[in-house]
Order: structure tokens, then C-alpha cells, then sequence
């Protein structure tokens, strides 16, 4: 390929508009210009000067007749996706590495080979949509994670409507059913409590569970704490940030696996929270010994580390917990699996003593109070069962 000479180009090439985005925090380009009838440049990037230089790529191949067309008309709705992830979402760095890899999987494992998978994009409508979310609520899944993968595909359409490679989303006329039960969520009683607190050997895991059960923190949050996090003055945890395993791609083929630290899923998700006072001294302990294990090895400390961290100092996956997690459990023989057992213990903990619904959905975190009131609903349930069991003295002699 000859080397581009801009003194010769025609300059009907050289009047583009550069269109700044904004989306989720992020700063992102965007060049799109019809070359001729059938060519057309759709281009971003994370500054002016990528976008540019992007553009003049593009323009390089279409003057030496090898460039390669978006032909929307005949991509199968699977091939659009991709297109989407990975020449438009990817390169604009638009999105956080952990939604990127959340938007890929549920590509891979519930778009690349579905129902919709292969019909034309152009001739995707909503009797194909709403049969493949039937076929969802009909299996397994989730409805939440089935309402994930309509707002993606949602997305997905949109951007290909203000594209006009598409005249309608029709996406957003899809039904999905309402949740006509509230989900029991599982929590622990107190003796199951105290059976973890004796049975637990391994001094991080156990300061781990303290501190979700005294403050309802996802494990991923916990796992994110620093020193300078914590203030032992008025027992309070700044909650900033989280790890993410996530997929760092290069391209649609090529990625690495890494644990990042993001901020929270959500503005809602950035709090202070507080923890027990009779947890503050298991926690200077374990940090304590954090230090101690920093001059063993020779390494510097820094209070804005990590604290819960592997025998090399990194990042701890939460799954690298689960099995001693689930081998605690067993021994005690409580029915449960995961960590976020405790977060909802504290969240009905805080319920059964008569918190504020507000004040517990500032604790945990959540978006909205609906959110906490819909988790704890059926603890309402119970105590009306507990109540009327109080009135056995009026029927006993009936």
C-alpha cells in the first residue's frame, strides 16, 4: 500500500467533523463520513489525534480500493455484536474493562449461537426477539440476568438505528414478565454465627466475614480495602473502589485476564459505612501482621495497599476464597454457599432491629430503597406469622 500524500487528496476527503461522547466518565471521538455511495468511515477513539489517524487508515485503504465495506445488509445479527464490541465499543475505551467483559460473555454464550443469532440484522424483528426471551424465562436463568441482556441488546440496536442500518429497535416493545415473588434470601441465624466464628482457623477469612457481616460490604469491596480506608476513631470504612476480574482485550481474539481496581457499580455504591467496635481490634491485628509480613519479605508497606492479599502481595480473586469458604460452611454444617450470605445477614439483621429502610440502603449501598425493601419484604411476612401465633390463647379453648 502506497503511503497517503494529503497535497493530492481530493478535499472533499478532508472536511470531517470530529464528534466528542461522553459516557459513564469517559471522554471518546467519533469520526464518520460517507467516502461514496457504497463507503463509509465510522471511526473512534480516546483522542482527537487517534480518531484522525484512525480516519487517514481508513482513507489510505478506500484510494487503494482495499477497503473493507460494512455490509450491514447481509451480517447476521451475531457478526453485528461483534462488530459493535469490538470495532466500536473497544477501540473508544467507552465502556469500563468490566462491563466490556460482561458485554462479551453475553455475546459468546447467549447471542454468538442463539435463535437471533444468525437471522440478517436487517430482517431481525420482534416475534424473533420476544420468542428468544420467552425461551430465556422458560430456562435457568435469572430474570435479572434475562433483563441484563435485553438492555445490551437494546443498546446494541440503538446504535445500529442511529447508524440507519436499521430502521427500528424493536427490542424495546419486548415483554418480559414481572417478578410475581418476592425471592427468600437466605440468611444466617445467630448460632450459625457463632459456629463460623469458632470454626474458622484462617485469621484473613475470618476478618473478611467481620467486617461483611458487620457492614453488608460485597466481597469484591472488602477485597479493595486499604489502611487509609479505615477510621478506627469513629469505626467507619470509606468505600471507594472494588476489584474486577476482567478480560483486557486487544482485539475480538486476543485478551489477558487481570484483576483490576475499579470505582463501585454505581454513584450509589461510593458510601461510608460503619462497623462494629468489637471488630476494630481483629481488624488493627490483622493488619498488624500484613506489616509484619512486609518486613519479613522486604518489601515496602504502603497504607494504600491492598490488605487482603495473596502470599505475593497481589490482588486476591474472591474465588480463590470460595473453597475454604465452602469447606467452613460444611464443617458447620450451614447450607450455604458464597459470601454474599453475609452481606444479606447484615442487611436483616439491621431490619429486625428496626432500621430505617433508607438507612440500611445507604449502608448496603443500593441504588434505590425499593431495592432493599423488595430483599427484606419477607421479613415482614414472618413476624406477621410470629403475631398471630401470639393469639393461640383466644382459639385454645374453642
Amino acid at each position: 500500500m502506497s503511503k497517503l500524500n494529503i497535497s493530492n487528496i481530493d478535499l472533499k476527503y478532508l472536511k470531517f467533523n470530529i464528534k466528542e461522547f461522553k459516557s459513564q466518565g469517559y471522554t471518546y471521538y467519533r469520526i464518520q463520513k460517507q467516502l461514496d455511495k457504497n463507503n463509509k468511515v465510522n471511526v473512534t477513539g480516546k483522542s482527537k489525534d487517534e480518531v484522525k489517524k484512525k480516519y487517514f487508515n481508513k482513507l489510505e485503504e478506500f484510494l487503494n480500493n482495499d477497503i473493507t465495506n460494512l455490509d450491514v445488509k447481509n451480517m447476521t445479527f451475531s457478526e453485528f455484536v461483534k462488530y459493535y464490541l469490538f470495532d466500536i465499543v473497544l477501540p473508544s475505551g467507552s465502556v469500563k474493562p468490566k462491563t466490556l467483559t460482561s458485554y462479551e460473555i453475553i455475546y459468546r454464550n447467549h447471542i454468538k449461537d442463539s435463535s437471533i443469532g444468525d437471522i440478517k440484522i436487517i430482517d431481525l424483528k420482534k416475534e424473533h426477539l420476544q420468542r428468544y426471551f420467552n425461551s430465556l424465562v422458560k430456562s435457568n436463568l435469572k430474570l435479572s440476568s434475562i433483563r441484563t441482556f435485553k438492555n445490551f441488546i437494546t443498546t446494541v440496536l440503538n446504535y445500529a438505528v442511529d447508524e440507519d442500518y436499521i430502521i427500528k429497535n424493536y427490542c424495546t416493545s419486548v415483554k418480559l414478565p414481572k417478578y410475581n415473588n418476592i425471592k427468600k434470601n437466605k440468611y444466617l441465624t445467630d448460632e450459625e454465627i457463632k459456629l463460623i466464628f469458632q470454626n474458622c482457623k484462617d485469621i484473613k477469612l475470618l476478618v473478611i466475614i467481620k467486617i461483611a457481616l458487620s457492614t453488608g460490604m460485597r466481597i469484591n469491596e472488602i477485597l479493595a480495602l486499604t489502611e487509609n480506608d479505615f477510621n478506627f476513631e469513629d469505626y467507619s470504612i470509606k468505600v471507594n473502589k472494588t476489584l474486577s476480574c476482567c478480560k483486557i482485550f486487544e482485539d475480538d481474539s486476543s485478551y489477558k485476564k487481570q484483576i483490576i481496581v475499579t470505582t463501585p457499580k454505581s454513584n450509589s455504591s461510593i458510601r461510608t459505612v460503619y462497623f462494629n467496635p468489637n471488630i476494630s481490634n481483629d481488624i488493627k491485628k490483622y493488619i498488624s501482621l500484613q506489616k509484619e509480613k512486609y518486613l519479613k519479605f522486604g518489601k515496602k508497606y504502603d497504607p494504600d495497599n491492598a490488605i487482603f492479599t495473596n502470599t505475593t502481595f497481589d490482588y486476591i480473586n474472591s474465588r480463590t476464597l470460595d473453597f475454604n469458604l465452602k469447606t467452613l460452611f460444611k464443617n458447620c454444617n450451614i447450607q450455604a454457599s458464597g459470601f454474599h450470605i453475609f452481606r444479606h445477614t447484615s442487611g436483616s439483621k439491621l431490619y429486625e432491629m428496626g432500621i430505617n429502610i433508607k438507612t440500611i440502603s445507604e449502608q448496603l449501598g443500593h441504588a434505590d430503597t425499593s431495592i432493599t425493601s423488595n430483599i427484606y419484604v419477607h421479613l415482614d411476612e414472618e413476624k406477621k406469622k410470629d403475631a398471630v401465633k401470639h393469639l393461640d390463647f383466644i382459639f385454645k379453648n374453642v
